[in-house]
């Protein structure tokens, strides 16, 4: 875990983006979320946050999140949804997982209930990062056997060596 640590401060100390696999946190991934609608998945991952170090305002940061996603489904198909909000409630990068294995419908215009999501918190000063984590999530997400291999992880350090494999 030291390790995951220092590579995370090596790569912001040189200004690169990190990966996901480096946001992602053993404490912060759920793989059996159940709930019954978006509203209460979005506030149960939402919630799963309360404790994150990066987290400084717990209370405005779920505002934020709730507010974005009433303002548009954040589903992006293949079974995905990346709630998210730009705010300066966090003080660095947030990437909190959860994995519906019953799937829940977040639009009715989606083909797949949402399986997989993802909720992003970013300060509003790291635009270019949030832009490239969203669109490495978009990627890394969009192949079936990949997914699959999610969908299959029995622990949530199995899931992040999902995205290692994917990302190097």
């Amino acid at each position: 875990m030291q390790a995951l640590e220092e590579k995370r401060r090596f790569r912001k100390h040189m200004g690169g983006v990190v990966n996901i696999s480096d946001l992602l946190r053993v404490g912060y991934i759920d793989l059996n979320l159940c709930a019954p609608d978006k509203e209460s998945a979005v506030k149960a991952v939402a919630h799963m946050g309360k404790d994150h170090p990066d987290i400084e305002d717990f209370p405005s940061f779920c505002r934020s999140v709730y507010e974005r996603e009433a303002a548009g489904s954040t589903s992006i198909g293949r079974g995905i949804a990346i709630p998210h909000a730009r705010t300066d409630c966090v003080k660095e990068m947030v990437l909190i997982a959860a994995r519906c294995p019953a799937g829940i419908v977040f639009d009715e215009k989606d083909l797949e209930a949402v399986r997989f999501i993802f909720l992003v918190g970013t300060p509003k000063r790291m635009v270019t990062d949030y832009l490239r984590i969203v669109g490495s999530l978009a990627r890394c997400m969009k192949g079936d056997e990949f997914r699959q291999k999610l969908l299959d992880a029995a622990t949530p350090e199995e899931f992040i060596r999902c995205f290692q494999g994917k990302e190097f």
